[in-house]
């Protein structure tokens, strides 16, 4: 969940499908089914923040063109109330073909992060409690009620397109979809006019994304939903479907599938990982929040050795340089670079050199990631994470094949070069 990386285009596809899958479930019985789907929405949300000790979460969305997946994500947030504590698991394949696995738990003292591209557990310590880590009620948020109004006016009077289920424990099954001649033109209109935006926004040349240009329109929308006896959503499922030509009048259609669960209700076990044997980089936040003290003082030179094993011994054939030229609350600039003894230059490659800008995540104020191309039009990723606690630097490079080559043992974690 990690939702890390959730990105924009995400939220808009997420959002968008459980809105039409919502206007989908438009009438039940005496009371439209929309109302009795938001009034489920909203006793969740209640329950959820302010009532309920514990319960899990799980979120996956799965995008497909022309029948073939081209994007999944699956996240699953575990909350306990008592001790003000969530967890976070999330994986998945963006639409470039990125594999992610991302893990987080959080309470009022701590927060430790971890994923399978860094084999290091960043954790970090916070001397002042912080408050409440788990779930708040978003219609309780400012904007909340215009938000609804909104979402209400494009619902308008759809009547009569579902199938309502009553049960004998008192549980409620909704389902109900809706066909492109069902569907509002303002809502067909708005909905492909955002949608034709997000399919040629990437700008990159290996997104699996097609680029639709023209005749894009939503086609099909189904929706379902849970909601058991006490009034609690349990479960809803969004799917859409989107039909659109590319610049080569190629036909594509893109379908949506999210689905959203509540489960294990005053249940749920909130475990904090055992660091026991890991690789852990400490930091310890001395005020509220997750941001540098100081952040002028990493400005300069920080180093670390090249070695391989040779022979059946370590040999050390150079030195990593990182050189922080430029530091604010909004990104970290610099350049890296390695050095070798005359005799192992053969040892360079693509990376040995790179000049970086990285951007500082919205929530971990000392982390931050970047994207650059090298000379030979190379994609390169990375990241670089700033510790407060000991005063060292971790960067990592990542790309499509190893930036280590010829047994290099790389070390991510770099040290202030004082001499």
């Amino acid at each position: 969940m990690r939702l890390k990386k959730k990105s924009a285009m995400l939220i808009s596809f997420t959002v968008g499908t459980l809105l039409l899958a919502t206007t989908a479930l438009a009438d039940i019985a005496s009371k439209s089914g929309y109302d009795e789907l938001k009034d489920a929405i909203k006793l969740t949300a209640e329950q959820t923040s302010e009532t309920f000790d514990s319960f899990t979460v799980d979120f996956s969305l799965v995008m497909k063109d022309n029948g073939k997946i081209i994007m999944n994500e699956n996240e699953t947030l575990k909350y306990d109330r008592k001790k003000s504590a969530k967890e976070n698991i999330s994986s998945g394949t963006s639409i470039y073909g990125d594999k992610n696995s991302y893990q987080s738990y959080s309470d009022k003292d701590t927060t430790i992060r971890y994923s399978e591209e860094d084999p290091i557990y960043y954790v970090t310590e916070y001397t002042k409690e912080r408050e409440d880590q788990t779930l708040t009620n978003p219609f309780k948020e400012d904007e909340a009620e215009d938000i609804e109004k909104i979402v209400d006016a494009l619902v308008g009077n759809l009547k009569d397109h579902v199938i309502v289920t009553d049960n004998s424990d008192g549980s409620k099954d909704l389902s109900g979809s809706l066909t492109e001649v069902q569907i509002p033109s303002l809502v067909n209109a708005v909905a492909s006019f955002q949608l034709k935006q997000e399919f040629n926004q990437s700008g990159r040349n290996d997104s699996k994304m097609p680029h639709l240009t023209k005749d894009v329109f939503v086609k099909e929308v189904k929706g379902t939903a849970d909601v058991n006896k006490d009034g609690i959503l349990e479960s809803i499922l969004g799917t859409g479907v989107i039909s659109g030509k590319d610049d080569q009048g190629n036909l594509h259609e893109i379908s949506i599938e999210a689905l959203i669960t509540v489960s294990d209700i005053n249940s749920t076990k909130v475990v904090k990982p055992d660091l026991t044997g890991k690789k852990v980089v400490t930091n310890v936040a001395r005020e509220y929040g997750n941001e540098i003290t100081n952040p002028e003082k990493f400005l300069g030179k920080f180093k670390n050795d090249i070695i391989i094993e040779k022979e059946g011994k370590f040999v050390k054939i150079g030195e990593r340089y990182l050189e922080i030229t430029q530091i604010n609350a909004q990104l970290v600039a610099g350049h890296y670079y390695e050095v070798y003894k005359p005799e192992y230059e053969n040892y360079k490659s693509a990376t040995s050199d790179l000049n970086f800008k990285a951007s500082f995540d919205k929530d971990q104020k000392q982390n931050a990631e970047f994207e650059i191309e090298t000379e030979s039009k190379d994609k390169v990723r990375g990241s670089i994470y700033l510790s407060d606690y000991d005063g060292k630097v971790n960067f990592n490079i990542n790309t499509a094949s190893s930036p280590y080559p010829m047994g290099i043992m790389y070390d991510s974690t770099f040290s202030p070069d004082l001499e």
